[in-house]
């Protein structure tokens, strides 16, 4: 089971990631995830922000439930709301923060547990600890490209709105659950991709044996194709997913899903298709995001 630190140099070498570490010596993903790159931000302050931002997330999910329900006018059941992107999105994210909070805190002070300890404790550590690295285990891709799904979500759910939607104000708690569902996505994955963690990009895997092959391998670095298909397979499934809770409550997601509303077939073909692509450029974002902190982090540990 490897939970060891990433803090400090394990094999002494020229070359070191943004973490200090030798790239041939890499870390899982899930250790990545509960690791800030910035020396500065140690463990136990990551462990507090980590705890600050989840408290939030899950007090403001009741404050959004109840914004949707009482304060939205809209004349369709409220078993409209699990099939809203904003929704989804708010999800994959209370999910993902509950997850890394969880390795951070456990990483830290129960690195190393017994895995034949049958106490309750002992077991509820284990489940709140990074899962083993076993070879060939496929959780590494599972979890790199939830992680990608999660935040190319986030910035799709934010620049659908503003740039499809429009601008509304209703008063200061409707404002403040707006910003919540079509700012704060936004705001965390800035933060959460840049400052919290030290989550790598995907490689190109430039001369690999083929995508299903790297997704089948996954001793080898995680792929871009795969993740940015992922992506996109991901966004065409939420949109499967809309229209049958379109059918089942008649209310769409979004209004370009509906027929009537844009006036044909085609042109909600048109917009879905727009929205899958929107979500492929989403991933580019996010991948770019990750290689500005690598290098300006990388700078800072060369130094």
């Amino acid at each position: 089971m490897e939970r060891t630190p990433l803090l400090g140099n394990l094999v002494r070498s020229s070359q070191h990631d943004e973490e200090g570490q030798v790239s041939a010596g890499d870390h899982p993903i899930f250790l990545r995830a509960a690791h800030s790159p910035w020396q500065s931000l140690n463990q136990n302050a990551l462990s507090y922000i980590r705890g600050v931002v989840l408290a939030y997330i899950v007090v403001t999910s009741g404050m959004l439930i109840d914004y949707k329900i009482c304060h939205r006018k809209d004349e369709h059941s409220n078993w409209r709301i699990p099939f809203e992107f904003s929704t989804v999105t708010w999800f994959l994210l209370l999910l993902y923060h509950t997850m890394v909070f969880s390795w951070t805190l456990t990483h830290m002070h129960w690195p190393d547990i017994d895995a034949n300890d049958t106490r309750w404790k002992s077991r509820l550590l284990r489940f709140m600890s990074p899962p083993e690295q076993r070879p060939g285990s496929r959780r590494r891709f599972y979890f790199s490209l939830f992680y990608s799904v999660t935040h190319a979500f986030s910035l799709l759910n934010v620049v659908n709105y503003w740039a499809v939607l429009g601008i509304t104000f209703e008063g200061w708690f409707p404002a403040f659950c707006l910003f919540n569902l079509y700012v704060f996505p936004a705001v965390i994955t800035l933060i959460e991709t840049t400052v919290l963690n030290s989550v790598r990009r995907p490689e190109v895997g430039v001369g690999s044996p083929g995508l299903l092959a790297e997704i089948a391998d996954m001793s080898l670095p995680q792929p871009v194709p795969s993740h940015l298909f992922g992506t996109m397979l991901f966004a065409a499934l939420y949109l499967a997913y809309g229209g049958l809770g379109a059918k089942a409550t008649g209310h769409v997601p979004f209004f370009w899903m509906d027929e009537d509303e844009v006036g044909s077939t085609e042109k909600v073909a048109g917009y879905c298709i727009g929205f899958i692509v929107l979500s492929a450029a989403m991933f580019s974002m996010l991948y770019g995001l990750i290689g500005m902190r690598e290098t300006v982090s990388g700078r800072a540990h060369s130094d």
